[in-house]
């Protein structure tokens, strides 16, 4: 039976990195994985350096950038001109260890956190395991879970729902998710193609507008993401069929378009957040708390920015100090998701998407005086950093 102080459900970057902060202070951690393993499914591929700079208090940063590709460089392109706004991080030196993008699987950093925490004394990992349903009580929660054997019973302290936009946590308990579903969908494809080899002055991060669309490309260690927006009104099977995503590939590459295609996902892109991120015992962070628009990379980042802070604030109520102090970290997040990471992520979406020529060229010179000035490129790139959004948050009472 599990019986911990605090049982995490879901073992993703929020949910992993929130038992390594814990357990590295004292606390027993029981972490709930519903896959039998850690899942290598390609999702978020981007660290922030806010983030790097968390995970290097954790002692995994430097391991982590071995395994990835560094970008201290990316731009916004324009692919038939080769026009480019091109932002360097190196102006960021002096507020962070990691003036850098590292462009690296998510799985890469789960992979890392379950070794840590299965040689650690106090966390037990439990794969094949699927929450059913969390009740909570005066000093505790009542969980039901089911493994590979029987449905089952057990109890913590403390429930953190760290289960992703499906959450099961937040359906046990019937919260609304209310929010908005953008009205394009997105595909990414993985490949090894050179494309650096065809595209000039290529980077590390690319945004890039074609005619009458846009895609990005981003370099992992071995492979390239090739990211687009299916047609409007297409199908999921057409949209990922072969010789539709071969199309949308050779309008960037020819030569590219007969190259294997190592994975193909399409997401629904979903803005979203809880009205509150504790429920009394029941707490929430990651993608099980807040959903925005992938476009800039924010997501994951600010999940594991909430398990930076749910640690910060758990703890101390775990030693003895008023349970009201996990009010703040329902402030502090919830502000943060709303009023930084949604707007932000929102207003990449509608720049990397916008097709009208003339809304293009407004958007186009203001990115180029953004890089031609100095203190405008600071604050631009604070922002996309996760840099100010931290900072922010560190006044929020």
């Amino acid at each position: 039976m599990i019986d911990s102080t605090v049982t995490i459900v879901g073992a993703g970057p929020s949910g992993l990195t929130l038992a390594w902060w814990l357990v590295n202070q004292g606390v027993t951690v029981s972490v709930l994985e519903r896959e039998g393993a850690i899942p290598r499914d390609m999702r978020a591929s981007t660290f922030h350096p806010a983030t790097l700079d968390l995970l290097d208090e954790a002692g995994i940063a430097d391991e982590l950038i071995r395994c990835g590709t560094a970008v201290p460089m990316w731009q916004y392109l324009i692919h038939e001109t080769g026009e480019r706004a091109v932002f360097d991080m190196a102006c960021l030196g002096d507020v962070t260890a990691y003036p850098f993008r590292l462009q690296c699987e998510q799985f890469k950093l789960t992979e890392l956190m379950a070794a840590k925490l299965e040689d650690h004394p106090l966390c037990t990992l439990y794969f094949n395991v699927s929450l059913k349903d969390a009740v909570p009580e005066d000093e505790r929660v009542h969980i039901c879970y089911a493994d590979a054997d029987e449905v089952k019973q057990g109890f913590c302290d403390w429930l953190v729902a760290a289960d992703g936009a499906s959450s099961q946590v937040r359906k046990s308990l019937g919260l609304n998710f209310d929010g908005t579903v953008f009205p394009k969908t997105s595909i990414t494809l993985v490949m090894e193609h050179p494309f650096e080899e065809d595209i000039p002055n290529l980077l590390g991060v690319n945004y890039v507008w074609l005619p009458d669309r846009h895609y990005s490309l981003m370099r992992l260690r071995d492979t390239w993401r090739f990211t687009y927006s299916p047609e409007s009104g297409q199908d999921m099977e057409t949209a990922l069929s072969d010789p539709v995503a071969r199309d949308h590939i050779a309008r960037v590459s020819p030569r590219a378009a007969d190259t294997a295609i190592r994975s193909r996902n399409l997401y629904t892109l979903h803005q979203r957040c809880l009205e509150q991120f504790c429920h009394g015992r029941i707490l929430f962070v990651g993608d099980a708390a807040h959903l925005n628009s992938p476009a800039g990379g924010m997501g994951m980042n600010s999940g594991i920015h909430d398990a930076r802070s749910l640690a910060d604030h758990l703890v101390p109520v775990l030693q003895g100090e008023d349970v009201s102090l996990l009010e703040r970290y329902d402030r502090r997040r919830r502000t943060i998701a709303r009023q930084e990471v949604q707007r932000l992520s929102a207003q990449n979406y509608a720049r990397h998407r916008e097709t009208d020529q003339e809304k293009r060229r407004l958007i186009w010179e203001d990115l180029q005086e953004i890089v031609s000035d100095p203190a405008r490129h600071r604050r631009y790139l604070l922002d996309a950093a996760m840099i100010r959004s931290r900072e922010r948050e560190a006044t929020i009472e």
